[in-house]
């Protein structure tokens, strides 16, 4: 009657009940009077409403009992398993209930094989783990010419995915080039670029120029490069260029433009190139999806974040990514943390590394209101101790914040000398900016 909906056990439903079921109503009424008809379901009703715990005590028992049963002619216990009939008897409903789940998942557990991995944090691969570890199997590629950065982040690393937000005209695509590309070309990696707001034709003499400054050691004029009609000496350093590419890295970069912006030929692309040997991919840069959606913007680079790092991490892709993010629109904080990405502050939640950067305001050279006072670390009588750095007022920097990073301290911000005219980056310095202090150390 229970396991049918009935909840008052008064005597006319429980004849009632009897009653309808008019295939076995003798046999039903039979046994119901043969013991006892409703003055046994009465004392039995009285005992369970006067002791709670006794009621579902019972229940419990029917629907253990009637569940083994279930089990047993669905062939799913063998009857012949004394001792398993016996353990499963003794069980309460839900340990059956456990057991069962346990025995089920136990047997697709192999079932998405290689998207879930289950290991023993506590074996013997710990001291093999120690042993890696030793090697420096921890430490990404380093980038180039930027000690600083490599103490934050411990280089680029694979499985991780780093975001660079900058606003926009500040030399996002300039720090791409002249860090990220040429630690590609210098430690011969593959890698793969998606690019949305520059052509081909672009970005082409733009790393030819960076190779001429940064390799070739011969300078070259941006704005020259960009005008045409050069001189033996720019056309000769570019073709330079283009001879030292062509003969040293072949076939180490695709460059993809992205013509219009979707997410998923990212996705596409990127598992493709993997297969051919690429390790690291860019992105310059990373935006809102240009096909049609009905989220919001932030909502939907946020899920497309979630998407492009559970791709490239170490148990998928294995692939170093990094992405340049546009800095929100409107006025710039001298100090930059996730809540200056404004509400697409969550994209940035599932990186390992965030570089939030800005130009040095006017009023934070040396001497000035606002002094961010620049150092570097130096060793004397055996220990490390800040030294002044100064800055030149006739140049230009960037200041890089770390919003995050899994791999090392971000208490201090790092100083990038920039040269627009000749597309360069140099890194410099460290500062020491707390949100809730003045500037300096």
């Amino acid at each position: 009657m229970f396991n049918n909906g009935v909840r008052s056990f008064d005597e006319e439903t429980v004849v009632s009940f009897l009653d309808s079921r008019k295939e076995t109503r003798k046999s039903w009424s039979d046994m119901y009077y043969d013991n006892g008809g409703y003055e046994t379901v009465g004392l039995v009703r009285d005992l369970c409403h006067n002791e709670k715990k006794n009621e579902e005590y019972h229940l419990s028992e029917v629907q253990k009992y009637e569940a083994l049963r279930k089990f047993y002619n669905n062939g799913l216990i063998n009857a012949e398993n004394k001792m398993l009939v016996k353990n499963l008897c003794d069980m309460t409903l839900k340990q059956i209930q456990t057991y069962f789940n346990h025995r089920f998942k136990d047997a697709f557990q192999n079932v998405n094989h290689g998207q879930v991995e289950v290991v023993d944090l506590i074996d013997n691969d710990m001291y093999e783990t120690i042993d890696e570890m030793d090697k420096g199997t921890a430490m990404g590629i380093p980038f180039t010419d930027c000690p600083r950065l490599n103490k934050v982040t411990k280089g680029w690393q694979r499985g991780n995915l780093s975001m660079v937000v900058m606003p926009s005209g500040v030399g996002k695509s300039t720090f791409v080039r002249t860090i990220f590309i040429m630690t590609l070309i210098n430690q011969n990696a593959k890698g793969i670029v998606f690019v949305n707001e520059e052509g081909a034709k672009s970005w082409r003499i733009s790393i030819l120029a960076v190779i001429a400054n940064t390799v070739l050691k011969k300078k070259l004029n941006r704005d020259k490069i960009f005008e045409g009609k050069y001189d033996d000496y720019t056309k000769g350093t570019l073709r330079e260029a283009a001879d030292w590419l062509i003969a040293n890295r072949p076939d180490m970069l695709k460059l993809i433009i992205l013509k219009k912006y979707r997410f998923e030929d990212i996705i596409s692309y990127t598992e493709y190139y993997k297969a051919l040997g690429a390790t690291h991919m860019i992105i310059d840069t990373f935006k809102q999806d240009g096909a049609e959606t009905d989220i919001a913007r932030w909502e939907a680079l946020s899920n497309n974040a979630q998407e492009l790092y559970d791709m490239v991490k170490e148990e998928n892709l294995n692939m170093g990514a990094i992405a340049t993010l546009q800095l929100k629109i409107g006025k710039v904080f001298r100090f930059l943390n996730h809540d200056s990405v404004g509400k697409s502050k969550e994209v940035v939640e599932v990186a390992g590394v965030t570089m939030l950067g800005r130009l040095l305001f006017a009023d934070e050279y040396e001497g000035k209101k606002n002094d961010i006072s620049p150092f570097n670390f130096v060793k004397k009588n055996g220990k490390w101790v800040k030294e002044k750095y100064r800055l030149n007022e006739d140049k230009e920097y960037v200041i890089f914040y770390f919003g995050k990073s899994r791999f090392g301290n971000v208490q201090h911000q790092i100083l990038y000398e920039i040269d627009y005219a000749y597309n360069t980056l140099k890194e410099v310095a460290w500062a020491h900016h707390k949100p809730d202090a003045p500037v300096g150390y």
